[in-house]
Order: structure tokens, then C-alpha cells, then sequence
């Protein structure tokens, strides 16, 4: 029979990572989707927008089941959070105040088959 209480908590958290696969494999999925999106310069915000979670939770697992990976997942949490902060205006804009985009007035002329943007 399996006694958890006799275990360290590092070795409880590996349990828990090795329960279920398919935590695993959401996790680095989200992880490669993030890395591939901040590669890209256009999604890179959008990479990090997917990473921040994703690498708090790493860090909160690691603290609390005392997980020698502290050194490498808080670095990573830090500059993540820095380049939240870098897009702040850009963020808020889209996520609470909706002026991202400019609303442009557009003139069609029927006759010529031309779209005009003012």
C-alpha cells in the first residue's frame, strides 16, 4: 500500500506529475505553444500572455513542494512578468478600455471599384 506520509513533499509532487498523463502532456503543450509564439516577434505578446500562467503555477508547485528548480523558474517568472509590464498600454487597451484599433471612416465609390481609407 502507498504511504504518502512517509515521503518528502518533493517526492508527493512528483507522484502528482506522474499520476496523470494527460496533465503532462497539457502542460507542455501550452509550454511549446508559448515558446513557438514568442519566437515570433508579431505573437510575441501572445506567447507570453500563455506563459505567464504557466510558469507561475511551476513557480507556486516549486515553492510549496520545495523543488530545487527555483533558481531557473523564477528568472523566467520575472521576465515574463517585465515584459507584461513593457506592453502594459497595449494590454490595457485591449483588454479593459477596447481602443486597440482606431475606428477609421472608409468611403466606398461604386463607379471606380475603389475602397478609400481616411
Amino acid at each position: 500500500m502507498f504511504d504518502s506520509t512517509k515521503d518528502s513533499a518533493m517526492k508527493l509532487a512528483w507522484y502528482f506529475f506522474g499520476y496523470s498523463d494527460f496533465y503532462n502532456y497539457f502542460i507542455a503543450t501550452g509550454e511549446l505553444l508559448a515558446a513557438f509564439l514568442l519566437v515570433i516577434l508579431r505573437t510575441a505578446t501572445l506567447g507570453n500572455i500563455i506563459f505567464l500562467p504557466i510558469i507561475a503555477n511551476i513557480t507556486v508547485l516549486n515553492y510549496c513542494f520545495n523543488i530545487p528548480a527555483k533558481v531557473v523558474c523564477v528568472p523566467l517568472l520575472a521576465m515574463s512578468l517585465l515584459l507584461v509590464l513593457m506592453e502594459y498600454s497595449k494590454l490595457k487597451g485591449i483588454f479593459f478600455v477596447n481602443t486597440a484599433t482606431p475606428m477609421q471612416k472608409v468611403d466606398v465609390q461604386s463607379s471606380e471599384r475603389k475602397v478609400t481609407v481616411k
